[in-house]
């Protein structure tokens, strides 16, 4: 099992890119990031905590991943 720095990160990664999509969006319809950004923050986090939390329970059970650990593809057969 991978440590809690590796989900911290992933939690980062995932809730930073969601912010920006999301402020991106908001933007384009014509909203201030001053006006929306509670709401964008608010979504983009629980949004990568469900995506997160659905990983590492995923590696918590030891679910058969496309790749290995160091990025090239398993040699294992389909079953």
């Amino acid at each position: 099992m991978r440590p809690f720095s590796y989900w911290a990160g992933q939690y980062l990664l995932a809730s930073s890119t969601m912010f920006l999509l999301l402020a991106l969006v908001d933007w384009l319809r014509g909203d201030s990031l001053a006006d929306t950004w509670p709401a964008t923050l608010g979504w983009s986090c629980a949004a990568a905590a469900i995506f997160v939390a659905s990983r590492y329970r995923q590696a918590q059970r030891g679910a058969d991943c496309a790749l290995c650990e160091d990025g090239k593809p398993a040699n294992k057969p389909r079953r």
